[in-house]
């Protein structure tokens, strides 16, 4: 898995440090577009050892916009093929029993973007999976 130390550390990790444990380790951040729901906004997602934490500051939405999704609530990463040209994923949580789903797109439509974008699905993939094997090879 790549852990560069441009994403790993630095000052926005300051944003979501309340939010984690002191086990927790820092994998990957990235600038990015978040749909859920009817709300659009952009920010910053962050991926550790244990969670997604989604932060944004947004002049659209004076109060902020943030939420975690543990992964023992995560169900899916998916780059569904109807956003492939946007190098857009989703993230599928539970909500009410049902699936539920938030989108992030890249910033902008260029190449560098897209690129940050689809790093930062294969980063929560990797890790999220990395997370279930070990959970299936805990004894019980």
């Amino acid at each position: 898995m790549l852990n560069s130390a441009l994403v790993s550390s630095g000052p926005y990790w300051q944003l979501v440090e309340s939010a984690m444990s002191s086990s927790e380790a820092t994998i990957h951040l990235a600038h990015l577009r978040c749909v859920q729901g009817a709300q659009d906004s952009v920010g910053t997602l962050f991926l550790t050892s244990h969670q997604v934490l989604w932060r944004a500051v947004d002049p659209r939405i004076p109060e902020g916009s943030e939420f975690q999704i543990a992964f023992p609530d995560l169900l899916g990463v998916e780059q569904p093929g109807r956003l492939a040209a946007f190098r857009a994923f989703r993230l599928v949580t539970e909500e009410d029993g049902r699936p539920a789903d938030t989108y992030f797109f890249p910033h902008s439509k260029n190449e560098p973007d897209r690129l940050l974008c689809n790093q930062m699905c294969e980063q929560i993939e990797s890790a999220w999976l990395g997370w279930r094997e070990q959970g299936a090879r805990r004894p019980a």
